[in-house]
C-alpha cells in the first residue's frame, strides 16, 4: 500500500476533523470486539501477573500482593488515559504533536540527572516523580508514532517527493533513539525505529531511501551487539544456552524449563515453580514463561491469539481509516499495529528461545505501569480513530496503484 491516487487537498489536518466532542454520542458505533479483547487480555493479565508476582513481591515488599495492588492502581489510572484519549478530538493531537514530543524528550534527558533518574541494574530508564516511577522510553513510543503520524499528514507531497521531507523526521526519530540507547534501551529504540519507518513506508517514501534507512539501522544494531560485551554475551547464550546454564544462558535455560513443566495443560494456576525465585523477571519480561507452566501450551495459544487478535483489529481499523479518508488515523493505527506486533513476537520469542534476550514487555499481562498506561493511550485513541470513522467520515471506494 503505497502512493494512491488521491487529491492533495485531503492530506490537509485542517480538513480533517472538527474539535471537540460530539453532542450526541452513539454507544453502537463503539468497536466492541477492540473492547472485549482488550478487557479480556487486562483481566487475564492481572490474574497471572497476581501469580507471577507473589516471590517477587514476598521478598522485595514483604507483601505477596504488593506488585499486583499496584499494576491495578496503574490499571485504573490507564483507564481513566483510556477515557481521556478517547474524549479529545483527532486534531487536538496534530496541533500539540510537537510539543509533545519536545516534552518527551526532556522526560528522556531527566534520566540522567542525579537524584532524578533511578538506576536499575545498570541503566538510567527510569524517573520519580510523586512516589511512582515513571519510564520516559516508554512513553515515547506513543508520542514518536503520534509525531510521524501527523508530520505524514502535513508533509505527504514532500515524503513523496524530497529527500528533505524524509530526511527531516528521521534526522529527530534518530536524535531520540540515540539518547535511549544511551540509557541503554535497546529493546525499545528497536520497536521505535520498526514502527516509526513502517509509517513513513506506507506514507509513500521511495524505496530507494526507505531501503537505505533501513540498512543504516539494521547495521547500526548489529554494531551495538557486537560491541557491547554483554549484548555479545546474550547472543552467545542465546545460540547455546546450556553451554552456561549457571551465567549468561541462566534466564533462558529457566524460562525454557518453566515452559516444559507446563506441557499442554498446565501444572495450575498459581502451582508454577520457576517463579519462586528461579526465574528472574518472572512478572516481567518472562511472565510468558509462567503463563505456559501454569496454563500450558494450549493457555500460552489462547493468549498469543487473543494478542495478535488486538493487533490485526487495529490493523483493520487503520485499512478503514484509509478508506475513509482519515489519513492521521490510517498512519497512527498502522503504527501502533506494529508496535503491538513487534513487543508480542518479540517477548514470546525470548521467552521460548527463538530470539536472543531483550527486556520488552508483553502488551497488557506484564508487570509496569508506565507501559500499561501508553497501550491504554494507544487503544483509546484508535477507539476514537474508529468513532470519528463511523460517525462523520464517509466511506468512499479509493482505486488504488502500487507505485515504487
Amino acid at each position: 500500500m503505497r502512493k494512491e491516487e488521491i487529491d492533495s487537498k485531503n492530506w490537509s489536518l485542517s480538513e480533517m476533523h472538527r474539535f471537540g466532542i460530539f453532542d450526541n454520542f452513539d454507544f453502537l458505533k463503539l468497536d466492541y470486539v477492540l473492547i472485549t479483547i482488550f478487557l479480556t487480555l487486562s483481566f487475564f493479565g492481572l490474574v497471572i501477573l497476581a501469580s507471577a508476582s507473589v516471590h517477587f513481591s514476598d521478598v522485595i515488599y514483604g507483601n505477596p500482593s504488593a506488585v499486583v495492588n499496584r499494576q491495578f492502581l496503574y490499571f485504573l489510572i490507564s483507564l481513566i488515559a483510556l477515557f481521556i484519549a478517547f474524549t479529545l478530538p483527532l486534531n487536538f493531537w496534530s496541533n500539540y504533536d510537537r510539543l509533545f514530543l519536545a516534552l518527551g524528550f526532556i522526560l528522556l534527558l531527566l534520566v540522567f540527572i542525579p537524584g532524578v533518574g533511578i538506576e536499575v541494574n545498570g541503566a538510567n530508564r527510569w524517573i520519580r516523580l510523586a512516589g511512582f516511577g515513571l519510564q520516559p522510553s516508554e512513553i515515547m513510543k506513543f508520542l514518536c508514532i503520534i509525531y510521524i503520524s501527523c508530520y505524514s499528514v502535513r508533509r505527504i507531497k514532500e515524503i513523496q517527493s524530497h529527500w528533505l521531507g524524509f530526511f527531516r523526521p528521521a534526522l529527530i526519530i534518530v536524535t531520540i533513539i540515540t539518547t535511549i540507547l544511551i540509557q541503554p534501551d535497546l529493546g525499545s529504540s528497536a520497536v521505535i525505529f520498526v514502527s516509526v519507518l513502517g509509517i513513513l513506508f506506507v506514507a509513500g517514501v521511495k524505496l530507494s531511501q526507505f531501503m537505505i534507512v533501513a540498512l543504516l539501522g539494521f547495521i547500526g544494531i548489529l554494531l551495538m551487539i557486537y560491541f557491547v560485551p554483554w549484548r555479545w554475551e546474550r547472543i552467545i547464550s542465546f545460540l547455546d544456552p546450556w553451554s552456561n546454564p549457571w551465567e549468561s544462558g541462566y534466564q533462558l535455560t529457566m524460562s525454557l524449563m518453566s515452559i516444559g513443566r507446563g506441557d499442554w495443560f498446565g501444572v495450575g494456576l498459581g502451582q508454577g515453580l520457576m517463579k519462586m525465585g528461579y526465574l528472574p523477571d518472572a512478572h516481567t519480561d518472562f511472565i510468558f514463561s509462567v503463563i505456559v507452566e501454569e496454563t500450558g501450551i494450549l493457555g500460552g495459544l489462547i493468549i498469543i491469539s487473543l494478542l495478535f487478535a488486538l493487533t490485526f483489529r487495529i490493523f483493520y481499523i487503520s485499512k478503514d481509516s484509509f478508506l475513509r479518508k482519515n489519513y492521521f488515523g490510517f498512519f497512527f493505527s498502522y503504527g501502533v499495529a506494529i508496535l503491538l506486533g513487534l513487543h508480542i513476537f518479540i517477548n514470546v520469542g525470548v521467552a521460548s528461545g527463538l530470539l536472543p534476550t531483550k527486556g520488552l514487555t508483553l502488551p497488557l499481562i506484564s508487570g509496569g505501569g508506565t507501559n500499561l498506561i501508553v497501550i491504554c493511550l494507544m487503544i483509546g485513541l484508535v477507539l476514537r480513530i474508529d468513532y470519528e470513522n463511523k460517525t462523520s467520515m464517509p466511506l468512499t471506494v479509493i482505486k488504488r496503484r502500487v507505485q515504487f
